[in-house]
């Protein structure tokens, strides 16, 4: 009686023990501002200073800059599966346009998604190889566009309007 006391005891410690190392769960929210901060593939000389990634949960949409094109297209997510869709980008030409083209090689490849314990979200392929590595802007950045008017001068000008003479 006491063998199986003891071995019910070890049973349950082997058992609380195996869920240590697990994941949990966090529900993502994937709604607002992001930074891409690698891209698998990329050469490591270059830049991804000033990219942004936007999801908007409410319409489905995403957009992407990485310093050329404007990127945006429709996404559905279902934690932790992901598609994304319709994707299309401006067509401006740039001197380094790397990171772009790999960016759109990359999108049409996610399925998965998942997020590491310091808190970047991971775009994966069905294979679960990590494809693009998102990090979370905290401050939510407000853009203001001002319209410009020219100044009026006070005083009008009055048209001249002169009739020819003859000479």
């Amino acid at each position: 009686m006491k063998k199986l006391i003891n071995l019910t005891i070890a049973l349950l410690a082997v058992v609380s023990l195996a869920g240590c190392g697990s994941q949990k769960n966090v529900p993502v929210d994937l709604n607002g501002n992001w930074q891409i901060t690698e891209l698998t593939g990329l050469d490591e000389t270059v830049s991804l200073e000033g990219n942004f990634f936007q999801f908007d949960s409410e319409e489905g949409l995403f957009f992407a800059y990485l310093g050329c094109n404007n990127i945006a297209g429709k996404y559905v997510f279902e934690d932790p599966s992901i598609t994304f869709s319709d994707i299309a980008r401006t067509e401006m030409a740039c001197d380094n346009m790397n990171s772009e083209e790999l960016f759109c090689y990359l999108i049409e490849q996610v399925a998965l998604t998942s997020v590491t314990e310091e808190g970047f979200l991971q775009l994966k392929s069905a294979e679960e190889e990590v494809l693009i590595t998102l990090k979370k802007v905290e401050e939510e950045v407000d853009v203001v566009v001002e319209e410009q008017t020219e100044e009026q001068p006070e005083e009008q000008v009055e048209e001249q309007t002169e009739t020819p003479t003859e000479s």
